[in-house]
């Protein structure tokens, strides 16, 4: 019975996918989708397939800027506006749908994104990880990717890898890769794993259309810590993308998307506008108030625009579709 589930379970969000590609569209033509805001986020950026295979960062459905271009023309092609934080604090259209695009991390291959954006003049929001920048660090979920796939460990051993140390505080992240490394093992490999420094984020921040926005200073998982840890992660990472842009950010982008009550009342303390999460969901707007919002943000995929958006669009996905049909189907649970 458990195999036959397993199957099941497997299976059906893959058909779903297959038939919500075909019909998607179509439903969408009836669909209002006027104060939706959907927001993505995107973590690195390839020139290349070329630059992916060098396995130099973890893919984490990292994508190259040929498909960032794609994703930008499918929405201007479906009537959608691009927005970045700062706009939400103005008036909308109440006849308007409106997308916007983040990036996590602070990765210098971001910058890639700025000719896409001029290009196209559309805005995103960066959200800054400030000790790798300020440090010129590769990132820890990197450091273990690129080594063990040098080494030839299989992708899920990294996975595993990777998620055990999620449980832990930077610190001790720290000194597992040291360890397990070497001293110098968080040097970057090339342009393609490292950080951007100071000097290239306040260029970047003098974009007009990009927003400088808070990853915290370590990219802590906020859940493994007590509040004045998580205050201090806030603090120091603001101090210093102020010192380098001239701004204070009035958004912050939870690292792993992890949060918790102690995180939300101490995000709200720290007086920012927005908070992004990595729930998967449609925003509705307009902004209410001028306390702090939570936004869900969907993540961007390495593959052609059209095979997943239709579903965000629609504010689901397969195998979240299937799953909730199957608590209600009590069935299926036995056994």
């Amino acid at each position: 019975m458990q195999g036959i589930k397993r199957t099941i379970d497997k299976n059906v969000p893959y058909l779903i996918d297959k038939i919500g590609y075909l019909i998607n569209p179509f439903i969408l033509n009836f669909k209002n989708e006027n104060n939706h805001l959907l927001i993505f986020y995107f973590h690195g950026l390839y020139k290349s397939q070329k630059e992916k295979d060098l396995a130099h960062t973890d893919p984490q459905n990292n994508i190259t800027v040929c498909q960032l271009a794609e994703f930008i023309d499918y929405f201007l092609n479906h009537n959608y506006h691009f927005l970045k934080p700062e706009d939400l604090l103005s008036d909308l259209r109440s006849d308007q749908a409106y997308v916007m695009i983040t990036f996590d991390d602070g990765y210098f291959n971001n910058t890639l994104a700025l000719d896409v954006l001029n290009k196209y003049k559309v805005p995103a929001a960066f959200f800054i990880t400030t000790k790798n920048v300020i440090e010129n660090k590769s990132f820890w979920w990197d450091i273990i990717y690129k080594y063990r796939t040098k080494d030839r460990i299989s992708l899920e051993a990294i996975r595993k890898e990777q998620a055990h140390l999620k449980n832990f505080k930077y610190p001790y992240i720290n000194q597992y890769i040291e360890e397990n490394f070497g001293a110098n093992s968080d040097g970057p490999w090339s342009d393609v794993d490292r950080p951007m420094n100071a000097a290239e984020l306040k260029e970047v921040s003098r974009n007009p259309f990009i927003s400088i926005g808070n990853h915290t200073h370590n990219h802590s998982i906020l859940t493994n810590y007590n509040k004045e840890e998580i205050v201090e992660e806030f603090a120091i990472s603001n101090k210093i993308i102020l010192d380098i842009t001239g701004k204070l950010p009035i958004s912050t982008a939870f690292p792993n998307g992890n949060y918790n009550d102690l995180v939300l009342k101490t995000v709200e303390e720290m007086e920012f506008r927005f908070a992004f999460t990595t729930k998967n969901s449609i925003n509705m707007l307009p902004i209410e108030g001028d306390k702090i919002n939570y936004l869900n943000r969907f993540m961007a995929k390495p593959i052609n625009v059209k095979r997943y958006v239709t579903f965000d669009r629609l504010g689901y996905n397969p195998r979240s579709l299937y799953f909730n049909l199957m608590k209600q189907r009590p069935s299926f649970k036995k056994k």
